[in-house]
């Protein structure tokens, strides 16, 4: 009996040895493996250097393909028409002060726009990488009618009756955010003019201009836009133009609607006059 208990404890101790011994075995083997592991991944060889080297190739041929290309030059042209309806308004008076002359009348108004950019100009025909600042050109012919004929009267006595007001302006334009004219963006403007009031009495006005446009998208297809004008004569303010509209755009054709404010002040060695003019405009632009 008593040899029989010695056995088992000498199986029973062989065993739980054997198992130590196993685990141990184990954990080398796996920190052998492991290190070769990283040691062969970390091995520098001929093989796979021209592998890697293979692989980089096609993806840069796969970038080319399917990044953003380089800035190319990309001209643009925006044609713009624009119907208004509203009133205006004529005070008349000597160069002391302005009287209670007073007339107010219905009025129509039409507007014609033409923008061409010069889009990526610099960076698209050289290659260099310049600020985003696009250059412009802008021409605009505006013209308001008188729906009522009821005229001014001078301090003499004499009739002024209101006929077409026309405005001409031609600039430069630099668009110092957006990418494009379809895009939230900021234009800076200044260029020439030239005011016909309308009032046979009263000489052209001429001289230089200068505004700000700002667009904003609220979706990919609904935006809105506003404009800012000052004419000068010389040194003096005669007019300022105020723009604010919604616009929905669909593809590459966009209608707005929106409402605009004019105001212009006109001298004589005499007389003095200032004329307002609130329209609301509805428009259409087609952008190429």
């Amino acid at each position: 009996m008593t040899i029989r208990k010695y056995v088992f404890i000498a199986i029973l101790g062989f065993t739980f040895s054997h198992k130590t011994l196993f685990a141990q075995t184990k954990r080398i083997v796996t920190y052998i493996e492991d290190v070769q592991e990283e040691r062969k991944s970390t091995r520098w060889t001929l093989t796979e250097w021209l592998r890697i080297k293979e692989r980089m190739k096609l993806m840069d041929v796969w970038l080319a393909m399917f990044s953003k290309p380089e800035q190319k030059f990309a001209p643009e042209l925006m044609l713009g028409y624009a119907k208004g309806v509203g009133e205006s308004e004529f005070r008349l008076g000597s160069m002391d002060g302005l009287t209670s002359n007073t007339v107010r009348g219905t009025n129509a108004a039409e507007e014609i726009t033409a923008k061409f950019w010069f889009t990526n100009l610099v960076s698209g025909t050289t290659g260099l990488r310049t600020l985003n600042i696009d250059l412009g050109l802008e021409g605009l012919v505006r013209n308001r009618f008188m729906k009522d004929d009821e005229a001014l009267v001078d301090p003499s006595g004499d009739p002024w009756l209101p006929e077409t007001d026309k405005l001409q302006t031609a600039g430069v334009n630099l668009r110092v955010f957006g990418a494009s004219s379809q895009d939230s963006s900021l234009v800076i403007k200044g260029g020439k003019f030239e005011k016909v009031s309308g009032f046979d009495q009263l000489d052209k006005l001429s001289g230089t201009y200068f505004g700000a446009e700002m667009s904003l998208y609220l979706l990919s297809f609904l935006g809105a836009e506003g404009q800012y004008y000052q004419y000068l004569d010389g040194k003096d303010k005669k007019g300022s133009r105020v723009q604010a509209m919604g616009f929905l755009e669909i593809y590459n054709i966009r209608v707005s609607y929106g409402q605009e404010r004019d105001e212009w002040e006109y001298e004589t060695p005499l007389l003095k006059l200032k004329t307002k003019d609130f329209e609301r405009y509805l428009s259409l632009r087609l952008y190429f």
